[in-house]
């Protein structure tokens, strides 16, 4: 994949961003009038300079993508093919390492235990996928992890950190992008600020590591969507009201959660929880026909667990712990 070169839609980007006055190029109908009808323009550079200002970066190191999803597949995509070992953390979120296999990567597991730290990634991975806050434990890369995964950088790998739940931190520190030329970054708003339905992402990194995104990109999709761009200029103002309002249960529920007997991993940050309850698949199931929706654990390579959501409202979140600690007969 990181091979892949379609010159032909780099052209056609290129052109409908400098229209000329005597357009023939078009291979279809006339586009609508209206701004939420244009392409490429109509707030693409504008929310790259939102971005940009925001985490740290130079403008010409964001790259927009349609949700943390596919950015994520997009950054996969380009730096791994058949055969090419890829380093991922479990637990995880399973496309990152689904999205690897089915291009051909062997997958190397990168424990991230509950106490101790991360192993580095081998040398023989041409990438490593990491979460931070990490997805599902909410726990936080230490300073000794980041160092191990600079060596691995420093040594010619890649490193993808999945940052979507990064701006529940209270205090996030500089994004992965920022800390290495051989670091990228994937985020969106929708962990953080729940505005999934925008469908609108990004990559963070070196104009090199973008370059070869783009060009993965030119075969999955045209541009994103430009009334997402629209309606994320008019909310960005908003971003620390959507924060403040995801974050207010927390810390109540998660003092639910203490209090319970439950035994689970203590989340700094993010919105999850892993609570142990030995066969996480058959509990699933059995709170499902009581009512209660927690995700499983094995979705995250932790079958011993279920995952709870520590941002639902307090009477939710209070009434399903104890239904749940009463099944487990705590």
């Amino acid at each position: 994949m990181q091979n892949a070169y379609f010159p032909h839609m780099e052209w056609a980007k290129a052109h409908s961003r400098t229209p000329l006055r005597l357009e023939l190029g078009f291979s279809g109908a006339a586009r609508p009038k209206g701004p939420a009808f244009r392409e490429h323009g109509s707030g693409a550079e504008d929310v790259e300079r939102m971005v940009a200002r925001r985490y740290g970066v130079a403008e010409d190191e964001v790259y927009l993508a349609g949700g943390t999803s596919l950015a994520n597949f997009l950054a996969i995509a380009a730096f791994c093919g058949p055969g090419q070992p890829v380093a991922v953390e479990t637990p995880r979120y399973a496309p990152l390492a689904e999205i690897p296999r089915g291009l051909g990567a062997p997958v190397i597991d990168l424990r991230r235990p509950a106490e101790g730290a991360m192993r580095a990634p081998p040398s023989e991975a041409a990438l490593a996928i990491v979460t931070t806050p990490h997805n599902p434990t909410g726990r936080l890369l230490t300073g000794k992890e980041w160092a191990s995964l600079a060596t691995f950088a420093d040594r010619g790998g890649i490193v993808l950190v999945d940052e979507v739940y990064r701006d529940l931190q209270r205090r996030p520190p500089p994004v992965a992008a920022a800390r290495h030329p051989r670091f990228l970054t994937t985020m969106s708003l929708t962990k953080s600020y729940g505005l999934g339905a925008l469908r609108l992402g990004w990559v963070l990194g070196k104009r090199d590591l973008l370059d070869r995104i783009r060009r993965v990109d030119n075969i999955v999709s045209v541009q994103v969507a430009t009334p997402s761009l629209l309606l994320l200029k008019r909310v960005w103002p908003r971003l620390g009201e959507y924060r403040k309002r995801a974050l207010a249960p927390f810390r109540a529920n998660l003092g639910v959660l203490r209090r319970s007997g439950l035994g689970f991993i203590e989340p700094e940050a993010g919105l999850t929880a892993l609570v142990r309850v030995g066969d996480g698949d058959a509990v699933a199931a059995a709170m499902q026909e009581r009512g209660l929706g927690v995700a499983r654990g094995s979705f995250f390579g932790a079958p011993e667990y279920v995952r709870l959501f520590l941002g639902a409202d307090r009477k939710v979140f209070r009434e399903g712990v104890a239904l749940l600690a009463a099944y487990l007969g705590v």
